[in-house]
C-alpha cells in the first residue's frame, strides 16, 4: 500500500513539474520575435483601400452605363450572387446573360453617398451606396431609386464584387432623420 501511495506521488509531483514550465511563447527569446513579427506587420491605409473600392465602383458605373457585358463581367468574382429589387437570385452568368441580350440597360446610372466599410487587412468591404438613373427591363424603363449594397474582396487580379443587393426604395419612405421614437407604453400596469 505504501509502494502506490509514493508511486502516485511520484506520477503527481512530475505531472505537477512539468504543468508548471514556462510556455514556449512565454520565453525571452520568443517574445523578442514575436515583437519584430508585430512590428513588421503594417496595417493597410484605410483611406487608401478606400479610394481604391471607390474607383473600382466608379469604372463599374462607367461599364454598366455602356452596357458593355465584357467590361462589366470584369468587376464580378465567378461566384458572384445578385438578389435584385424582385428578390430573384442571380449568378455572374444570369446577369452577364441579361446585359448581353438587352433583357436589362441602364442609362445614366449613379451611384451616389457611398459608405466604404473595410476589413481590417485591406482585403475585403462593405459598400452601400444609392443608385439612380433609368433602368430599362423586358423593354419596360423606369426611374432606379434603390439602395444597393456589396460584398467585395480583393485579390491577385484586383478588387472584386462576390455579391450584391439591390433593394427598391419606396416613395414615401423615411429617412433615418425622420424617424419617430418609439411611442412610450401608456398601458394600465396590471394590480
Amino acid at each position: 500500500r505504501k509502494i502506490i501511495v509514493f508511486v502516485v506521488l511520484i506520477g503527481t509531483s512530475v505531472f505537477l513539474s512539468a504543468c508548471g514550465e514556462q510556455a514556449a511563447t512565454n520565453n525571452a527569446t520568443n517574445k523578442q520575435a514575436n515583437a519584430a513579427n508585430n512590428a513588421n506587420t503594417s496595417k493597410p491605409d484605410t483611406a487608401a483601400v478606400e479610394g481604391d473600392v471607390k474607383k473600382m465602383i466608379a469604372d463599374f458605373e462607367a461599364a454598366l452605363n455602356k452596357n458593355d457585358a465584357d467590361a462589366v463581367g470584369k468587376f464580378y468574382a465567378d461566384d458572384y450572387s445578385l438578389i435584385d429589387q424582385n428578390g430573384e437570385m442571380q449568378t455572374k452568368a444570369s446577369r452577364l446573360e441579361q446585359i448581353k441580350s438587352g433583357k436589362v440597360k441602364w442609362e445614366g446610372l449613379k451611384f451616389n453617398d457611398l459608405k466604404v466599410r473595410t476589413h481590417p487587412a485591406g482585403d475585403g468591404a462593405v459598400v452601400y451606396s444609392r443608385a439612380t438613373g433609368k433602368t430599362t427591363m423586358d423593354g419596360k424603363t423606369e426611374e432606379r431609386n434603390s439602395m444597393v449594397t456589396w460584398v467585395m474582396r480583393k485579390g491577385p487580379d484586383g478588387w472584386k464584387f462576390i455579391h450584391a443587393q439591390i433593394t427598391d426604395i419606396k416613395a414615401g419612405a423615411q429617412k433615418p432623420s425622420e424617424e419617430k421614437p418609439a411611442a412610450a407604453n401608456t398601458a394600465p400596469a396590471n394590480k
